[in-house]
């Protein structure tokens, strides 16, 4: 069995890029023909305004998720700060199943937390307030209420925003707090995270925990693997991964877990 873990791929129209890049990596997963997993932990839209929003570019990837459920591939969605109004009828369409933040994946001989990593920043106070709002059901049931218009609008105004904000704001800020991390990891009864969110790519490591931070998609395409005991995460340009596909994947992390 290997499982795959991508995250803040941040998806849409304005980088048909990363669309093409993405679409060529399931079609290679599904080739390999082997015993998988795909874990997709959050981000993997720029926006998502609700299901019932439909558009050409997105077809294309819904259809690439699809292939890959019936393909045999196991995929598992968990939401993001950019893309936490996926619903039922968006997790049915492609296959998925939905996973929820801080889901225990146990492995072989041990257990790896799985999470997208925003609700550890404890230290960004505004965000943290931000995001205690639009993930209550009562904030998504008036948006989703709103015409589809409206609803575009207002993630424009929102991405707009949260550049603006984050141009004022040191990265340790919107970094996550070790001590979140590990009281989470406590809690749990585990040694190793899996997390995205903070686009800082790396591997953290101490006498207690394991902590393996997901690339975003932007100049580089990112995917992460755990196979056995090990887990590793490579890159490759845009540009070379088009070229290429998996075969122009670099390793640059790779850590066992236990």
């Amino acid at each position: 069995m290997i499982r795959y873990f991508i995250s803040d791929l941040h998806l849409s129209h304005k980088r048909p890029d990363l669309i093409r890049a993405f679409v060529q990596m399931t079609e290679e997963l599904i080739a390999r023909n082997e015993k998988a997993e795909l874990y997709i932990l959050g981000d993997f839209y720029e926006a998502w305004i609700g299901d019932d929003f439909q558009a050409d570019w997105n077809t294309q990837i819904e259809n690439a998720l699809a292939r890959v459920s019936k393909s045999g591939i196991s995929l598992y969605f968990l939401h993001g700060n950019r893309d936490f109004l996926i619903g039922k009828a968006w997790i049915d369409r492609v296959g998925a199943t939905l996973i929820h933040e801080q889901t225990k994946l146990a492995l072989e001989d041990c257990v790896v937390l799985l999470t997208h990593g925003d609700e550890y920043c404890l230290d960004d106070t505004e965000y943290q307030a931000f995001r205690k709002t639009v993930r209550s059901s009562e904030w998504q049931q008036h948006i989703l209420a709103m015409p589809i218009e409206q609803r575009i609008a207002l993630a424009a105004q929102l991405r707009n925003d949260s550049k603006s904000m984050a141009t004022e704001k040191s990265l340790e800020i919107m970094d996550v707090t070790p001590s979140a991390v590990a009281e989470s990891l406590n809690q749990h009864h585990c040694k190793s995270l899996i997390h995205g969110h903070t686009h800082r790519p790396d591997i953290h490591k101490d006498d207690q925990h394991l902590r393996c931070v997901l690339g975003d998609w932007d100049k580089c395409i990112w995917l992460a693997s755990i196979e056995g005991k090990t887990y590793t995460q490579s890159n490759a340009s845009v540009e070379d991964f088009e070229q290429k596909g998996l075969l122009s994947l670099k390793e640059v992390h790779r850590e066992s877990l236990y």
